[in-house]
């Protein structure tokens, strides 16, 4: 083991854009992830669980046969997850119907979705669906449906992460800067497992000097690294004034502001204070934020922040370094889909 650790020092400082398969963690280099200026960024996996296979028995059928559908579901994380939903839902249902379903940890049923009650650290558990055919079958060879029947699997994750802010005292800045010592520094930042990735950046340079009335912003922003689809959605009033037949509320892709926490701003004494006034921006007491985080496309917009460091200014006499911790709660959903061709009757 000690000879590994000054190699993965050297992945850790460089941030170079390359993975580290045995720890199973991406570090990023600035192309990969814009808007993180020149901060190191160690990310760990994005996809906690999978759908590693779906597959069609047989993939080419006859009228009136039936088809079985097995799918391998994967939870690629460290801990068990409850509550995995799986979906058979879109399995050409003018020709097909589901007859038995089998999910691990449940009765059989006709239903074509099932719960797995919990997912074990690094399991894989089998769901089957039986399908038959209904009604008069086809005359033509038919595709069915042409993108394939789809499965999806549905479960909920908390991700976190934690970003360094580095501070200087206004009197270690001058004597640095008179001895031409003064070095910038930038924030270390660490993405947690799971495919909504919670990230808090640092708008100024750093060290950030601390002294009387001193401040400095903080952007909060999620991002979705994953290979499926956020599922929690946000609800948005209409504005006042809007025209008659108006609906009252839109539903958008995002995370309420419920499922985000945020550490290290305004939670205890020595911590980052939010900024208070008119200009206070997007934290509220306690660090949380004021306002729902809605995602378009694969980013949300960025939520800046103002923190208040005059109250540091007596801690902070040299140089300093703050952590600050975003965490998210969200569902997530992977999909995979697979082909099932019906030939038509022979007469």
């Amino acid at each position: 083991m000690k000879e590994l650790l000054p190699f993965l020092l050297i992945l850790v400082v460089l941030g170079s854009g390359c993975t580290v398969p045995v720890l199973n963690i991406d570090i990023p280099g600035l192309p990969d992830i814009p808007g993180f200026g020149g901060a190191t960024v160690v990310q760990y996996e994005h996809d906690m669980v999978v759908i590693t296979s779906l597959e069609a028995i047989p993939a080419e059928v006859d009228a009136g046969q039936t088809v079985r559908l097995l799918a391998y579901i994967e939870n690629r994380g460290d801990k068990p997850i409850d509550n995995v939903v799986v979906d058979l839902y879109d399995y050409c249902q003018g020709l097909f119907e589901p007859k038995v379903t089998t999910c691990t940890g449940a009765k059989d049923s006709s239903k074509p979705m099932c719960t797995i009650t919990r997912l074990l650290a690094k399991q894989t558990l089998p769901v089957a669906w039986t399908l038959s055919q209904k009604g008069d079958p086809v005359k033509l060879k038919t595709i069915c449906p042409p993108d394939g029947m789809k499965v999806s699997v549905t479960y909920p994750y908390t991700t976190s992460s934690l970003t360094t802010i580095s501070l200087i005292g206004k009197d270690e800045l001058d004597r640095t800067l008179e001895e031409r010592t003064f070095k910038s520094t930038e924030s270390y930042i660490v993405l947690g497992p799971g495919p909504i990735k919670p990230m808090i950046t640092v708008d100024d340079k750093q060290p950030i000097p601390v002294f009387k009335d001193a401040r400095t912003v903080l952007a909060f922003q999620i991002s979705n690294r994953g290979s499926g689809r956020l599922v929690s959605t946000v609800t948005e009033p209409a504005p006042a004034g809007s025209p008659a037949g108006t609906p009252a509320q839109t539903t958008h892709i995002g995370i309420s502001k419920a499922k985000v926490a945020i550490k290290g701003i305004g939670t205890g004494q020595g911590d980052l204070e939010p900024a208070t006034g008119p200009d206070a921006m997007c934290f509220a007491e306690g660090g949380s934020l004021k306002e729902d985080v809605r995602l378009i496309g694969k980013d949300s917009s960025k939520t800046l922040c103002k923190i208040d460091l005059s109250g540091l200014e007596n801690d902070v006499t040299k140089t300093a370094s703050k952590h600050v911790e975003a965490e998210v709660s969200y569902d997530y959903a992977f999909t995979r889909s697979v082909v099932v061709t019906v030939n038509p009757k022979i007469v």
